[in-house]
């Protein structure tokens, strides 16, 4: 019997149709050797939209949605929306307790594209570690997200990693409690955070990390990919179906004429004005001023729970 490869997608309703590009990528390298088994964490998906995506499913693909309300009932109030991050970004955190079967799983966001068998990141070595993922491309690229890491969330740079692609080891994820950290430091602590959902797996997995190279999450930038470009990861704005000129984008396009929506996104990229971009560049520069503002905070990662981990040895 073939070991299954668990993945898991994070998704609400609006963000259905790169999620379907995103699967049928997936498929489309998918070994007729092995066996997958995507999982869409949701809450709000209409059933017309689960239909379309799991039309996808093969003999050796099985598709399914789980609904997290339940879990995120308790702590819903607490997790902020900011920016270009939703809810949904926090599911990640209760798959160790709600999938006690699997001790290993691949997490994707949504606005990706696979060039690559995600079993060869799936059968990645993450022994001793709590994930294996790729470092934040960002923090090179911008003298002030590299000091906001630093000297806010207060690990080194080189050590920060992106959350939108990681192989979880679920069985180190249960040993080190990683959901009830993070729940406890929500109840306790409520960091002033840019990115939250990626900050706190950031802290609580600092220096349990593999790093693997950047060609298993190449962000749109124009530097070449460390090895082989395996996966394309539009984050932030960097949107194939909002910029035309989005680098790699053209793997979003080539996947996109397969789905349903492709009708619906080629009218996304069309109907995208000069007063959207005015208004992604806004967003950009309100992050910019965050990060001045979290630095006058007395809620960081670095002034409150680094600290108390010095007192407390």
């Amino acid at each position: 019997m073939k070991k299954p490869i668990p993945i898991f997608f994070a998704c609400n309703d609006k963000y259905v149709p790169y999620l379907d590009v995103a699967i049928i990528s997936l498929i489309k390298h998918a070994s007729p050797d092995r066996d997958y088994r995507i999982t869409v964490l949701k809450t709000d998906i209409t059933e017309q939209n689960r239909e379309i995506i799991r039309k996808h499913a093969t003999d050796n693909v099985t598709i399914e949605f789980y609904d997290v309300r339940e879990m995120l009932e308790p702590v819903k109030h607490k997790l902020p929306e900011m920016f270009y991050f939703s809810l949904a970004a926090y599911y990640r955190f209760f798959i160790e307790t709600a999938f006690p079967q699997y001790d290993k799983a691949i997490y994707l966001d949504c606005d990706v594209i696979l060039l690559n068998d995600i079993a060869k990141l799936y059968d990645t070595d993450v022994s001793g570690c709590l994930v294996g993922a790729v470092y934040e491309q960002n923090t090179d690229r911008s003298p002030a997200f590299t000091k906001y890491v630093e000297e806010i969330i207060g690990i080194p740079h080189n050590t920060y990693f992106n959350s939108g692609v990681m192989v979880m080891n679920l069985a180190e994820f249960r040993k080190h409690k990683v959901q009830e950290q993070f729940l406890w430091m929500l109840s306790e602590y409520h960091f002033d955070s840019l990115a939250p959902d990626q900050e706190y797996l950031n802290v609580i997995c600092h220096g349990k990390v593999k790093y693997l190279p950047t060609g298993w999450n190449k962000h749109s930038f124009p530097e070449p990919p460390e090895g082989e470009l395996n996966l394309c990861h539009y984050a932030l704005s960097n949107k194939p179906w909002h910029y035309a000129e989005t680098i790699n984008g053209e793997y979003f396009w080539e996947n996109a004429k397969s789905s349903e929506f492709y009708p619906s996104l080629v009218e996304s990229l069309n109907n995208y004005t000069e007063a959207d971009r005015q208004r992604d560049w806004a967003s950009f520069m309100e992050l910019m001023k965050n990060i001045e503002d979290i630095k006058r905070s007395d809620r960081t990662f670095r002034k409150l729970w680094f600290k108390r981990e010095v007192c407390h040895g």
